[in-house]
């Protein structure tokens, strides 16, 4: 197993996506590797966000394929998708739960970790500098800090793929310089990041690859 996560590629051949009548992507391909990150980038309404949903088997393809290593993500199986983390641009916390509660919850239906204890739940959220809102409801927290309190699901879990969108939103400079780290960390250590940005962080983060989205 630790063979296969080292060796790990998202090849994307020829992906185009449909939303009704209106071509969201045409044509794109692509390909990124363990110590990698592919940067996505380009205008509003672009199709970034549908790329990457696209990637980690949410949006489904018009035509085209996205593999990792053989397998292609829109199969039935979905073992291959335990490698990935995904976190989406829009805040997909529960309002009605604390922070704790909302990562504690989130945990749980990461394979990659087992026994995830309080201690390291407080610690992810110190190294944002967020701790004390541990026991805030997400309902009372800021935008920014809502951002933070997804993105320490990067410090909790093991998988090798992050699939981010739009990560650097909401995100103060000191948040920005944490994220980088981390970023760079992760490349460092085998791992492959796809994200989208309207920030071109391509000389902040080691051995970066950017793919410039057109409005269709």
């Amino acid at each position: 197993m630790e063979e296969v996560l080292n060796n790990l590629e998202i090849s994307i051949d020829r992906a185009s996506c449909f939303k009704g009548n209106n071509m969201v992507f045409e044509n794109i391909s692509y390909s990124v590797k363990n110590n990698e990150m592919m940067l996505i980038m380009g205008p509003n309404g672009c199709g970034k966000t549908t790329f990457i949903k696209s990637i980690c088997g949410i949006q489904k393809l018009e035509s085209g394929s996205i593999k990792l290593n053989s397998i292609d993500i829109n199969s039935d199986s979905s073992e291959h998708l335990n490698n990935i983390l995904y976190i989406g641009h829009k805040n997909s916390l529960n309002n009605d739960l604390t922070v704790f509660e909302n990562l504690e919850y989130l945990c749980a239906f990461d394979k990659s970790v087992s026994n995830i204890l309080e201690q390291e739940i407080k610690k992810s959220l110190e190294y944002f500098g967020i701790a004390k809102f541990k026991n805030y409801l997400v309902s009372k927290i800021s935008e920014g800090n809502k951002k933070k309190v997804s993105l320490t699901r990067l410090l909790l879990s093991n998988k090798k793929i992050w699939l981010l969108d739009e990560p650097l939103s909401f995100i103060d400079s000191e948040g920005n310089t944490k994220i980088l780290d981390l970023f760079n960390k992760h490349i460092n250590n085998s791992g492959l990041i796809i994200l989208s940005s309207h920030i071109d962080i391509s000389k902040d983060v080691t051995n970066t690859k950017k793919y410039y989205m057109e409005n269709s």
